[in-house]
């Protein structure tokens, strides 16, 4: 017993049991809301069925000889009252049903029925009258009725749903009249007489309602805890690749599911963090490279730049040049060699983070090409745009590679550099006149696959090569705009 105690609250915290109470309880409001209505509904027709001419007349019609001794004994109150009572009982209290059987329905659950009896002798005259003093409105109505002409026995509506009339003739043993019975019965269905009786019948049967619902609200939760533990399950499968550094993967859910909202939130979040995760990787590879570049300057390049002051010195000395002219004048063309390589990669390891814009670094690449293989680049800039460190990053090391392939590989006199912007869209086109190749045959070396990769990191980025052998090379590339 203590160990189920313990249990009951982690019991009650489970999801799937606070479903199945959750839906039990729908389930009851909805079994009450149908059982009012079909109530209601049969009650209303049930009022209409026993609510009969037929049926009014049978009532009054079984109290005629109660009627009649209270006539013949005029002086004796216990008939008159008895009389009232009878007709007062089975008016008040009309039932619908068969006769085979019980009857199942009261007027009164629908309605609050008025009575009204006058009983006169074979003259007219009034001998009893319940209530004693009728109101003027019901007074006006026996008036009426009373002037018309009498038959043996009268039962009509006076309206339609309306208040009904009974006027029956009473007779002795030898069928003389010896007086008259006149009842006005008003009986009309009343909503809130009608919920009264619905709540009373639910106050008696809500248990047996819960005992329904309780089933259905248990199946009801076991199947929503199942299905919403699915999708988190399936969540919780992308978040744990998000964990291990795999944020391309999204979590895709049914459109018309109750967490769509949250699972697109926690892809955002994963694209968020996916976006801040490189930037600072972005950041961390620019400070090494910055790292790198400052300490090849002051290291390599120093003695590069001593060696080539000792080459010179060297060459001013006549009897060392006589005896290794060739060896000296090699050594120094190895030496300026190796400081352009060198300050290639430095310019090449430089970061892009500065304040110039990114149209004054290719111009800047551009001229330090131009100074170093002595040829001509031709800039086209349109339009001046501002880009981020991220977009301005990889754009400056493709036209770096760019230019490297068509001097290098190409063995390019005339270069070309040209951008626009359309919208949102930046187009960057870099063309040569190299000898080219044939991009079909020629295996694809890992300069134009960093280029590639470096497209691919660009918003929407687009990469394509043309290139004709003995023509030149043509690459465009183009991006979305993102500040």
């Amino acid at each position: 017993m203590k160990n189920w105690l313990d249990r009951c609250p982690a019991f009650m915290h489970r999801l799937w049991f606070q479903l199945a109470v959750s839906y039990t309880l729908l389930s009851f409001c909805a079994m009450t809301l149908l059982v009012v209505m079909l109530y209601g509904l049969d009650d209303y027709n049930d009022f209409r069925t026993a609510l009969t001419l037929d049926n009014i007349e049978k009532r009054v019609i079984s109290e005629k000889l109660t009627v009649a001794q209270a006539i013949r004994g005029a002086d004796n109150t216990e008939w008159w009252n008895k009389a009232r009572s009878n007709i007062h009982e089975k008016l008040i209290n009309l039932e619908g049903g068969s006769n085979d059987g019980p009857s199942i329905y009261r007027i009164t659950s629908s309605s609050r029925p008025e009575v009204y009896i006058q009983i006169v002798d074979k003259n007219d005259h009034l001998l009893f009258s319940d209530p004693p003093n009728l109101p003027k409105k019901v007074i006006s109505q026996f008036a009426e009725q009373k002037n018309s002409p009498a038959a043996q026995s009268t039962v009509k509506w006076l309206a339609k749903n309306g208040p009904v009339w009974i006027d029956m003739a009473i007779t002795d043993v030898h069928d003389g009249t010896i007086g008259r019975l006149r009842v006005l019965y008003i009986a009309e269905f009343n909503l809130w007489v009608q919920l009264q009786s619905i709540l009373d019948f639910l106050l008696n049967t809500w248990w047996s309602v819960l005992l329904l619902s309780a089933p259905i609200g248990i199946a009801c939760g076991l199947i929503a805890a199942r299905y919403v533990t699915k999708q988190l399950q399936k969540m919780n499968e992308v978040t744990e690749k998000w964990r291990q550094g795999n944020f391309e993967a999204r979590i895709e859910l049914p459109h018309d599911d109750v967490l769509i909202r949250h699972s697109q939130h926690l892809n955002d979040m994963a694209q968020d963090l996916e976006m801040y995760l490189s930037l600072k990787q972005n950041l961390a590879v620019g400070d090494e490279r910055n790292r790198v570049a400052r300490e090849l300057h002051d290291t390599v390049k120093q003695k590069l730049f001593a060696l080539g002051l000792q080459l010179a010195t060297v060459k001013a000395k006549p009897v060392v040049m006589e005896a290794a002219h060739e060896h000296i004048l090699e050594a120094e063309t190895i030496t300026r060699e190796a400081q352009h390589d060198l300050m290639e990669i430095i310019t090449q390891l430089r970061p892009t983070g500065t304040d110039t814009s990114l149209y004054e670094r290719i111009s800047m690449i551009a001229d330090d090409f131009r100074r170093r293989f002595d040829i001509n680049i031709e800039l086209y800039h349109s339009d001046s745009g501002k880009f981020n460190a991220h977009i301005g990053h990889h754009v400056l090391r493709i036209v770096q590679e760019s230019l490297m392939n068509a001097v290098r590989h190409g063995n390019a006199t005339n270069i070309g550099i040209a951008s626009k912007i359309d919208n949102d869209i930046t187009t960057l086109t870099i063309t040569d006149n190299g000898k080219g190749f044939d991009p079909d045959k020629k295996t694809i070396g890992f300069g134009l696959t960093s280029m590639r990769d470096r497209v691919r990191d660009l918003p929407f980025g687009t990469f394509e090569i043309k290139s004709t052998a003995g023509v030149g090379t043509k690459i465009t590339i183009s991006w979305k705009n993102e500040s």
